[in-house]
């Protein structure tokens, strides 16, 4: 399944959104504009055309028109169709994957009390596919009601049914279509985070997660482009950052909170990963440079 990687923040703004009951004959008018229109069949079939592409929307399953592209229906409906509709405004996608492509567990950095703007993430929006409706009835049900009745005591309510439905769809992107490699890869690296301070054992690494370790190191691997260790050591280093940034701890103690009981070979990885010792990074983190 093809997913769109919109860029946030900012989060997509709801502009409008619609629920109706189209007769047979009726068709989707034909128009381009700079907007994204999320489309929801509950009962019938919706016909439309984005760019010479044309997809027959049936029950169950959901399209979003892209901003900026040509899009019309190129059949009437050939029964009583009952469509919700939302239009959002957002930047274009960045780019569209296939969702068992998609690192979802690969970490971003994490904002410090310095940093004074949100750091660049991504979020994922199926294109087109199909659902378990009682998955997302409610969020649509509830935003047509807060539309309707619009508000300053409803605006707010309403953006984040938005925000709800867009978590439940990329949600469900993620655990229908997840290969095998993909689900290991995400739990190799849960693996890790949850055993950050215990000492790197491969064998218990098997034993928890039921799978040759070989193979579990192949699945991250694949998606991280980092072997266990190299994973796990992404993780401590990262997490060194923090507290060197945050806390007035000693160097060795930080060493220790990350799991790294040797103050040597905690300097020497934190080199290697950064390019700088963990006491010249807190200066220049600090403003000591």
């Amino acid at each position: 399944m093809n997913c769109l990687e919109l860029a946030i923040p900012p989060l997509p703004q709801l502009v409008t959104i619609g629920h109706a009951f189209w007769p047979p004959g009726q068709k989707h008018e034909t128009r381009s504009f700079d907007v994204y229109d999320m489309l929801f069949v509950l009962k019938g079939t919706l016909y439309m055309t984005e760019e010479g592409i044309p997809y027959e929307i049936k029950e169950g399953s959901m399209l979003v028109l892209e901003p900026g592209r040509r899009h019309a229906g190129h059949r009437p409906c050939e029964e009583i169709t009952e469509i919700y509709w939302i239009h959002f405004v957002h930047p274009a996608p960045v780019r569209t994957m296939d969702s068992g492509k998609i690192p979802w567990s690969f970490p971003y950095v994490k904002g410090t009390n310095l940093d004074t703007a949100p750091q660049q993430q991504v979020m994922y929006i199926p294109k087109f596919t199909s659902l378990h409706i009682p998955d997302v009835l409610p969020f649509l049900e509830r935003m047509v009601e807060l539309h309707q009745a619009l508000s300053p005591a409803s605006s707010l309510p309403l953006q984040t049914q938005l925000a709800g439905l867009l978590v439940q769809l990329q949600a469900a992107a993620k655990m229908q279509y997840a290969s095998r490699a993909r689900q290991l890869c995400d739990q190799t690296i849960a693996y890790l985070q949850q055993h950050l301070t215990r000492p790197f054992d491969a064998r218990h690494m098997e034993q928890t997660l039921h799978f040759r370790f070989d193979y579990l190191a192949r699945c991250l691997k694949t998606y991280t482009g980092m072997s266990p260790l190299q994973y796990l050591h992404d993780l401590q280093i990262k997490k060194a950052k923090s507290l060197l940034e945050n806390m007035e701890l000693s160097v060795s103690e930080v060493g220790r909170q990350v799991g790294i009981e040797n103050d040597n070979y905690f300097i020497r990885l934190f080199r290697k990963q950064t390019g700088v010792t963990p006491g010249r990074y807190r200066q220049i983190r600090n403003g000591k440079a």
